[in-house]
């Protein structure tokens, strides 16, 4: 009987082990993958440097989930930040993602200059953040994410900074 018990809580303390253990990669690990796989050369770093320097913003809107709590209720959640830009000239949206996504690599790889795109919404130091460009009213809708609320938050915030020194004035100005 104590053998059984023993081997029992050997499992469970086993299974608690590696069921606390994250499945997610490393931000590197999935840096590393997508510039293997994404990144042909086809742009370089200055280029898209020089393409994110050049970038005119629309507007910035945050991305919310619906999230249930305890007694059913719920929240909203920021879960990251949507950037509407004016397409590029000559980049598709698919190109677009490419780019964006192969620069977040290289920068959170060390292989490009985090700090040549002041408050670069595309990347965060120590986190993967999730890109997708898609067409939307003749502009491209940026959506930048992360895996948790707080990265989240700060891609968000980012994305308010570069909007500022990147928005394209959308409105006469009052005189």
């Amino acid at each position: 009987m104590r053998n059984t018990l023993v081997g029992f809580f050997s499992v469970c303390a086993i299974s608690a082990a590696t069921g606390c253990m994250s499945t997610t990669q490393a931000p590197t690990a999935k840096a590393a993958g997508v510039e293997r796989l994404q990144c042909d050369g086809s742009a370089t770093a200055q280029d898209e440097v020089q393409l994110l320097q050049s970038v005119k913003v629309l507007r910035v809107e945050p991305i919310y989930s619906h999230v249930l709590t305890a007694n059913n209720n719920s929240e909203e959640r920021v879960n990251g930040a949507k950037l509407l830009i004016r397409p590029p000239k000559g980049v598709t949206s698919e190109q677009l993602t490419r780019i964006l996504q192969c620069h977040s690599a290289r920068v959170l790889l060390g292989q490009v200059n985090g700090a040549a795109v002041p408050n670069d919404p595309y990347w965060l130091s120590d986190a993967w953040v999730n890109i997708d460009v898609r067409p939307e009213s003749g502009n491209f809708a940026v959506s930048v994410s992360a895996d948790s609320i707080h990265d989240n938050l700060r891609v968000l915030g980012r994305a308010n900074h570069y909007a500022g020194d990147h928005m394209l004035a959308t409105e006469p100005a009052l005189p």
